[in-house]
């Protein structure tokens, strides 16, 4: 009846919105374990203006509503059209919907269409690519010939809402903003693929602007930081999932024999599924942020707990009828007032002996995963845990930009807003002595060392014997860990500081296959489900040690034993693990009076320069 009240007198203005498309990530799919862009084309059919907030809603069954609401201002001139775009955290694309709510506490709304459920595959890859054509229309995400065209004024302005998307063909100079072509090189320079055709009125080849003018190179392949840039002299009816895949392969086969004269069998494309698992355990976003959480878990007198419990039950029965025998008058008042005074007395025990433990510290805990991006800049995933002794609405914020949060959860309804974007931030209560973990993804400023690569070996296997680095100015020291990896196999490295510079030298005997860390993706990082409730003192240093390996599978987006054993990383680029403590000028901004305290894997990846095997260096089998 309240529902149909309000409906009756809400204004027109209320019912002006109404949904014509959504295109859910780049393909029109979701994409499990990443922040996704899902463009919502808005229309306003009324004579009146629509000007308030719109709420994008995760549904369980049932339609309740879960997470935190996204939230954006939305203006929609009399009878006009506009697209919106939200980034939502997908934790299982098999289930789950989302709706759109606007008008006073949200109270209309509107389902969203789903999004397709196949992925195109391709036989050649075990890990499905997501590629798509860039188009210049803005029409919805359709399959024209072999690839889905993905409209370009959808490209998200900021490379944290990226992730999904794995190649682009690109056939005509896109009419974007600074802040889309920003993205668009981040993106590139991290390790997109992008397929360049000639112009198709002049046959010449596309001439870009600005901070697009890389692209400009006349090379038939070129790299622009860990991406590639590949060019094609077929029309785009010839551009195929063969084509695409043979080209790729071709240009990497070539690096790898400019370091190295011979193509070692063992890094061919051998797989081993039928041995291992294609089965996700579990979210490991989640999986994490569960970890953050147990570092601040109460490690509470549960002997004192049970016995003040069992007094409690004692004292309701047989306690109060005892004490109502014993009453000669006003039996019924003595007894609600006996009831009264022990629920009132006990609440206040338990209350007190189940916050001890906590040591009544608020305590902020982080993980981060940093990868460099062009300039001074770290594209930068951050897991967070809060707790708070001082309930409260609090407030988090990046410090950097294009910041995306989510709870990365589908089980609670929080009490928040999420606002992403521009000025991003994560509103939030938190009551007295709990947590709040969160993930988000934003792009920190913060200054890039300069890395030579002083000398490498390798054997006549193509397997590291030796390497040699300097970063300058130094890296940190406290708590570091580091580690390398070339194609399939991990290598220990140490660290000198000279000056201000750090020398990084590989550890000789510390190597490890990545197929090693296939069950740290389901063996809860190491640690036993009852970790958190003994009673000795948890030592954070231990705990954030043993969430390393999960930390780097994570990087490499690696989701099952499967894609774990079977990895081959780049035949001629290796990647630098260095984990340590977080700087200042990545931690939160909050009004969460506390320590901010965690690590921080900073993940750098290089190119081996050419040069031919070193002499008498022989091969281990030998």
């Amino acid at each position: 009846m309240a529902g149909a009240f309000l409906i009756m007198f809400l204004p027109g203005s209320v019912f002006a919105i109404d949904i014509e498309e959504v295109v859910w990530g780049f393909t029109n799919q979701q994409t499990d374990g990443e922040c996704i862009p899902v463009s919502i084309l808005l229309r306003n059919n009324t004579p009146d203006a629509f000007d308030g907030p719109v709420a994008l809603n995760q549904l369980q069954y049932g339609g309740s509503k879960v997470g935190v609401p996204l939230i954006r201002k939305v203006f929609l001139a009399p009878f006009s059209s506009q697209w919106v775009q939200y980034y939502p955290y997908i934790i299982d694309s098999h289930q789950g919907e989302w709706s759109l709510n606007w008008g006073p506490h949200y109270v209309y709304g509107q389902k969203l269409t789903r999004a397709e459920q196949n992925m195109d595959s391709n036989s050649e890859l075990n890990v499905p690519r997501s590629r798509v054509i860039l188009s210049s229309s803005n029409a919805l995400t359709q399959k024209v010939g072999h690839f889905k065209q993905f409209p370009e004024e959808l490209f998200p302005p900021y490379v944290t809402a990226t992730d999904s998307l794995d190649e682009m063909i690109i056939a005509h100079v896109p009419r974007w903003d600074a802040a889309r072509k920003t993205s668009f090189m981040d993106w590139l320079y991290q390790g997109g693929v992008v397929h360049l055709l000639p112009d198709g009125s002049t046959g010449e080849n596309l001439v870009f602007t600005t901070s697009m003018v890389e692209l400009n190179s006349p090379l038939d392949s070129f790299r622009i930081g860990e991406g590639l840039v590949i060019r094609h002299s077929l029309k785009m009816s010839q551009m195929t999932e063969g084509v695409l895949t043979v080209a790729v392969k071709t240009i990497h086969d070539q690096e790898a024999k400019n370091i190295h004269e011979l193509t070692p069998e063992a890094n061919e494309n051998v797989t081993v599924a039928d041995q291992y698992s294609r089965y996700r355990y579990g979210d490991i976003n989640y999986k994490l942020l569960h970890e953050l959480s147990e570092l601040t878990h109460p490690d509470h007198n549960w002997p004192l707990i049970y016995l003040m419990s069992m007094l409690y039950l004692f004292m309701i029965f047989p306690g109060c009828f005892l004490f109502n025998k014993r009453q000669k008058s006003s039996r019924y008042r003595n007894s609600l007032l006996f009831i009264l005074f022990t629920v009132v007395c006990f609440s206040t025990i338990f209350w007190s002996i189940g916050k001890r433990g906590y040591g009544e510290k608020t305590t902020i805990n982080s993980l981060l995963v940093a990868k460099p991006l062009p300039g001074n800049y770290f594209d930068t995933t951050c897991w967070i845990n809060s707790f708070v002794t001082d309930g409260g609405v609090y407030e988090f914020e990046s410090t950097g930009e294009g910041s995306i949060f989510t709870t990365a959860q589908d089980t609670e309804r929080v009490n928040g807003i999420i606002a992403n974007g521009i000025d991003g931030k994560f509103q939030a209560d938190v009551p007295a002595f709990t947590s709040r973990p969160f993930l988000y993804r934003v792009k920190v400023p913060y200054p890039k060392p300069e890395c030579k690569i002083l000398d490498y070996k390798l054997n006549l296997d193509a397997n590291l014997e030796d390497l040699t680095l300097e970063f300058e100015p130094g890296l940190p020291t406290e708590n570091s860990r580091i580690q390398i990896l070339f194609r399939e196999k991990l290598y220990l490295a140490t660290q000198n500081k000279e000056n201000n510079r750090s020398i990084f030298k590989l550890n000789q005997g510390g190597v490890i296959p990545v197929a090693a860390w296939r069950t740290k993706l389901t063996d809860s990082f190491g640690q036993t489900t009852f970790y958190a409730y003994e009673k000795e003192n948890k030592k954070i240093s231990e705990v954030y040690s043993k969430i390393f390996e999960p930390l780097v599978i994570n990087s490499l987006d690696l989701k099952t034993e499967e894609q774990v054993v079977n990895y081959r990383g780049h035949q001629s680029r290796f990647k630098l693990f260095y984990y340590c403590d977080i700087p200042d000028e990545f931690k939160l901004k909050t009004d969460v009076q506390g320590d901010q305290q965690g690590r921080i894997l900073f993940v750098y990846d290089f190119a081996l320069p050419e040069k031919q095997i070193a002499e008498n260096n022989e091969s281990t089998d030998q």
